[in-house]
């Protein structure tokens, strides 16, 4: 089994600098980078960035991108790590898919 995990921002993926002591955050890499190699997991698998959002910022041309990028890749199953307040809004525009 092949599974690709879709980074689009969220949470999961922030990251609190130390320069602004904790005050701000970015989007850094993957989370689910940092847990699969920890878990030597018995699958394959592909990480793929789409963007790297607070989900309240994610737009049409972003859910778009998404659905493109969904489309495209060949793993077998698909993993999109994403924040919690437009989560709802983002699987009914992938639901076409």
């Amino acid at each position: 089994m092949q599974i690709a995990f879709i980074q689009t921002g969220g949470t999961i993926d922030k990251d609190y600098p130390k320069i602004t002591k904790g005050w701000a955050f970015e989007i850094a890499e993957p989370a689910c980078k940092r847990i699969l190699e920890k878990l030597n997991p018995s699958f394959t698998y592909q990480i793929y960035e789409a963007f790297k959002k607070d989900s309240q910022e994610i737009t049409l041309e972003d859910r778009e991108k998404l659905s493109e990028l969904c489309e495209s890749i060949e793993e077998d199953k698909i993993v999109i790590t994403h924040g919690t307040d437009t989560m709802k809004e983002t699987a009914k525009y992938l639901s076409k898919i």
